[in-house]
């Protein structure tokens, strides 16, 4: 058995490749091309083993070596606590992967399939165009503010709203700005509905996204973000697990008889962290069983710690419901 050890760049990867026994066979730089990357591990006979960190280009590099080899995808972040060195270069860290590879050490990272990735990039990408058309809404708000002008209706971006801004004395460069927002607001506007048409065609039928629509908080789109950042649930062993690949579990520290406690530990995936705190949000506005639940927690905590609280509870309940493949019960929101 051969195993090699990557260090990814954007331009290029460093390979080490080991023998069965440790013996260094290979190092060194290899362009990010197909066709560099296949003839590298073309010159292998036998089997080859490849451990590589998790990244951005890790399907392209996984479609290039094929089945020339079997890939591993190693987690940065435990594969660090594992192999902690003040002396870090490409060649150390490839060589560190490719031992720690010959020696059965490397802590995995999930690697999604492709359909889960797809999905995860178009729900991404509406997620991203609302953020923008929101920054554009909030420069049109800010040249009203300094101009002293406050719309008295519900939404100056409605119909009602676009007749007035219409009607508004702005100076010139201020009302320029604000019809270039305006088209651009539009023009986001109707990507992100032509994108929502086509998530929703796709995956609007998918049990778990029904399941998980039945969730305080949880609309089409929180649901189909759900499906796509967690995708197989089996590969989270209990409610922790997910809860912790989220970042919605607080950082310990014990030594002897010492133990602290601090805030949520933020790490695993930002989008799954958002979309529930989003959810937590909605939940506590309108639903009463969430309201009652976090009511005594009111009165002790503050309320962005009382609302990632929820987000954490709604999140247990997410793991049970596409664990057992059920729907939401309010019944057991006091005790989920």
């Amino acid at each position: 058995m051969i195993h090699v050890g990557v260090d990814l760049h954007k331009r290029f990867c460093y390979m080490t490749a080991l023998d069965a026994r440790g013996r260094l066979i290979t190092a060194g730089q290899v362009p990010n091309q197909q066709a560099a990357l296949r003839t590298y591990f073309g010159q292998f006979r036998g089997p080859v083993q490849v451990a590589v960190e998790a990244c951005s280009f890790w399907p392209a590099f996984r479609r290039a070596v094929g089945k020339r080899a079997e890939v591993r995808m190693v987690h940065p972040q435990r594969v660090k606590a594992i192999a902690a060195a003040k002396l870090k270069n490409d060649r150390i860290d490839s060589a560190t992967l490719a031992h720690l590879l010959r020696c059965d050490l490397i802590p995995e990272a999930w690697m999604a399939d492709e359909r889960t990735r797809e999905l995860r990039q178009q729900v991404r990408m509406r997620a991203t165009l609302v953020r923008q058309r929101t920054r554009l809404k909030n420069q049109v708000h800010a040249i009203l503010h300094q101009q002293g002008l406050c719309y008295e209706g519900s939404d100056v971006f409605g119909r009602g709203g676009r007749r007035w801004l219409q009607q508004v004395s702005l100076p010139a460069a201020g009302g320029a700005a604000v019809q270039v927002y305006l088209k651009l607001i539009d023009e986001f506007s109707a990507h992100i509905q032509a994108q929502e048409q086509q998530v929703k065609k796709q995956w609007e039928k998918d049990a778990r996204v029904i399941w998980l629509q039945t969730l305080p908080g949880i609309g089409w789109y929180s649901a189909i973000l759900l499906v796509a950042e967690i995708g197989d649930i089996q590969r989270f062993a209990d409610k922790r697990a997910l809860s912790n690949y989220a970042g919605l579990v607080p950082w310990l520290r014990e030594s002897a008889d010492k133990r602290r406690r601090g805030s949520i530990t933020r790490v695993g995936s930002p989008w799954l962290r958002w979309i529930m705190v989003e959810a937590a949000q909605t939940a506590l506005r309108k639903y009463p069983e969430v309201q009652r639940w976090a009511k005594l927690l009111l009165r002790k905590k503050h309320k962005n710690t009382v609302v990632v609280a929820i987000a954490r509870k709604l999140l247990v309940a997410v793991w049970a419901m596409l664990h057992n493949g059920v729907a939401y019960d309010e019944k057991h929101f006091a005790v989920c």
